[in-house]
């Protein structure tokens, strides 16, 4: 879920985390800052908060936040899909690419559409492995994926 929020007088902005951008990092407290809108619609919150900042007459992000994370550029073999950064890393890499998706071609299954959300991220974690070849990569089985998250979907 993505939080457009607003702290009176200073600016708008958008967060997939309250607690710890507004109150930790930037230090207000909960009465200090309104959430104005939700969605999960990264396109919708991203646009919604040029919109409203224009409105409020605050200063204009030059990049809409959907454009501020590269997207994960994952690499699906018929055995694996590769996660381009390390496990230590790849839990905070997933929550910043909710909704990216990509198809794998497994034997014996054909095609499938792999997705990452919040109820497949548990998963993703739980079975990830360091790559043998790299240690700033991650992977997980293909096969175990579909079977585990996907199969009982069809």
């Amino acid at each position: 879920m993505y939080y457009l929020y607003h702290i009176p007088g200073k600016k708008i902005g958008v967060t997939r985390d309250l607690n710890t951008r507004v109150t930790l990092i930037q230090g207000y407290k909960e009465n200090e800052y309104e959430v104005l809108e939700q969605s999960d619609d990264i396109d919708y919150i991203s646009d919604r908060e040029i919109e409203l900042q224009k409105s409020y007459g605050y200063k204009i992000d030059r990049k809409l936040y959907k454009n501020l994370f590269n997207k994960m550029k994952i690499n699906a073999t018929e055995q694996t899909s590769t996660f381009p950064v390390p496990l230590n890393k790849l839990k905070g890499n997933l929550m910043d690419n909710i909704g990216l998706q990509w198809r794998v071609n497994i034997s014996g299954f054909g095609h499938g559409q792999f997705e990452i959300n919040e109820q497949t991220i548990p998963w993703i974690m739980a079975n990830a492995k360091m790559s043998m070849y790299n240690e700033e990569r991650s992977y997980i089985y293909n096969k175990a994926y579909y079977e585990a998250l996907w199969l009982n979907q069809l």
